[in-house]
């Protein structure tokens, strides 16, 4: 199956992180959402690769694997949908909530891909709505 993705993520602490080329970034204690697709080889089993990354602790490839290998974070919980809509919903969450500026963004024009909230209730309400019909995995 291929599609796009969205991870919740729980940071228990204030961490900053050294990611690749964007160079340090201070996250704060609270929840992310990454929005993501996985239209290559293996499609939407790229959602078990980031689970395991942040199980794991292995060596950062994309953006969120430098977030997702910390300790201090864990995946809340995960959305999956056969449509082609990481963009189109990071545009969405970037009139509502915080962007990591170019974070997971390298390949399109959008702002951020990885959107924060001390909120855990309101990025929930937010993608429930979204993904309407999906279970959260």
């Amino acid at each position: 199956m291929k599609g796009s993705y969205t991870v919740l993520i729980e940071v228990s602490e204030d961490l900053n992180i050294e990611v690749g080329a964007l160079g340090e970034i201070v996250f704060s204690e609270g929840f992310y959402v990454y929005n993501g697709s996985a239209f290559g080889p293996g499609g939407l089993k790229r959602v078990d690769r980031h689970r395991k990354k942040s199980e794991e602790g292995s060596s950062p490839y994309w953006h969120i694997d430098y977030l997702l290998i910390q300790s201090e974070s864990e995946i809340v919980r995960v959305f999956k949908a056969e449509l082609d809509h990481e963009c189109v919903l990071s545009k969405k969450m970037s009139g509502r909530f915080e962007g990591v500026k170019d974070f997971g963004c390298s390949d399109c024009g959008c702002v951020s891909h990885l959107f924060y909230s001390d909120s855990e209730r309101d990025l929930n309400e937010f993608l429930e709505n979204f993904y309407p019909d999906q279970e959260s995995l």
